[in-house]
């Protein structure tokens, strides 16, 4: 099924989804189970199963087991979670060392670097930023590995970014933290943001050796909510509960669980497992169908592709027109039949600030301020792809007029 039918050709799918309409309907039919899963009536144990059943589907999306899977409020949460337990897990056990040590990239999701930063401005830990290899576009492993100290106890490194699609290699990441662990006789917990791979990649948790994965509905045609992986949760005595209350997550998490969103997030989840191939082959088509037609279009010497590694997600696209006068939020402003984002800082009325993850990526000024990124879907079509070219052609025509005239 095309886009075309929308007033808009959406293609912003990393910033967010459309609910499947098999999510909505999941969702409907749960509002009419209104018990509160804790209670032991008819109603509440209605509303118990279908967490149960929601808890299992998310599970088997990553092959892990359901007992290690706790719902949450969304990404956000999930990744401050996983930074304030670890501290705490180092804490308790070494009440005389230095400053825990974190280790995390410079192009992470702000969930981890705003956390981190106030950690480390309060003296409460000591952070080792990682600068992306410009060469590959993706994490040095080798020095990532020469960072680790015995006070280290968290590595946070996303399995794939959300404005370039570039894959960090968390299996060949996993190996070496694990060694490191045993070389250095100390504990070092490794968590993924995996919110921009569910859906697109396949995820299987018993393949990396990891501790901790966060999930977030919204990126996968799910709802609003998330919901993270803790390996071996029940017999954990190393992670902490964040928000203290009532005994709801097995006593993980207090709060009276949102069942109609729980619900929805385990449909998301259960058509992942079932269709990823046919999600994925169809984000890669048209994804590689919208950069040859590009090309066609601007040629080569007037686009620049950027971080356009193999290792990518199969849905995204960050490109430059170079033309002068071509400024991506520019193109937005006058582009009538598609949106998509740049990736700008756009926290003023002037826009003239390039994402800073792009230059981190070793993008150039000028490119990044030109920058792009479009994100295909599941239903995205070469026939969309072909409005979106054509009036991208449009717009830069006219971008290009003023610019001469100004």
């Amino acid at each position: 099924m095309s886009n075309q039918s929308t007033a808009l050709i959406y293609l912003d799918y990393n910033a967010t989804t459309p609910l499947a309409e098999e999510v909505i309907e999941s969702i409907k039919h749960s509002l009419k189970v209104w018990g509160n899963p804790s209670s032991k009536n008819p109603e509440g144990i209605k509303a118990r199963h279908l967490i149960d059943e929601s808890r299992r589907n998310v599970a088997s999306c990553i092959s892990a087991k359901p007992s290690d899977i706790i719902f949450t409020s969304g990404g956000s949460e999930s990744n401050n979670w996983v930074i304030y337990s670890s501290l705490k897990s180092f804490n308790s056990k070494n009440p005389d060392r230095n400053l825990p040590h974190i280790i995390t990239s410079d192009v992470e999701h702000d969930s981890i670097i705003g956390p981190l930063t106030e950690l480390e401005q309060n003296g409460k830990i000591r952070i080792t930023l990682l600068r992306i290899d410009p060469k590959t576009g993706e994490l040095d492993v080798k020095n990532l590995a020469s960072k680790i100290n015995t006070n280290t106890c968290l590595i946070t490194i996303m399995w794939a970014n959300n404005e370039t699609g570039t894959i960090m290699p968390i299996k060949e990441i996993a190996r070496v933290v694990r060694r490191k662990e045993e070389e250095l006789g100390s504990r070092i917990f490794l968590h993924t943001d995996a919110a921009q791979v569910i859906g697109k990649l396949n995820v299987d948790v018993t393949d990396v050796p990891i501790d901790f994965l966060t999930m977030a509905g919204h990126k996968f045609y799910g709802p609003k909510i998330g919901a993270l992986f803790v390996k071996n949760l029940q017999e954990s005595r190393e992670f902490y509960p964040m928000i203290y209350g009532g005994g709801q997550e097995s006593g993980w998490r207090a709060g009276t669980e949102n069942v109609p969103m729980i619900v929805g997030l385990g449909r998301a989840c259960s058509l992942v497992t079932e269709n990823l191939q046919q999600f994925a082959d169809n984000m890669k088509k048209t994804r590689n169908y919208l950069e040859e037609k590009l090309q066609e279009r601007f040629g080569e010497n007037n686009l620049h592709f950027n971080c356009k590694s193999t290792h990518r997600l199969p849905n995204t696209c960050n490109v430059s027109i170079t033309m002068d006068g071509c400024k991506g939020y520019k193109i937005l402003e006058k582009a009538e039949k598609f949106c998509c984002s740049t990736g700008s800082a756009c926290h003023s009325n002037t826009c003239e600030k390039p994402s800073k993850i792009l230059l981190k990526f070793g993008i150039e000024w000028k490119c990044a301020m030109n920058a792009l990124r479009l994100s295909t879907g599941r239903n995205t079509s070469c026939e969309d792809v072909d409005v979106v070219v054509d009036e991208l052609e449009r717009v830069v025509k006219l971008l290009s007029v003023e610019h001469i005239i100004i």
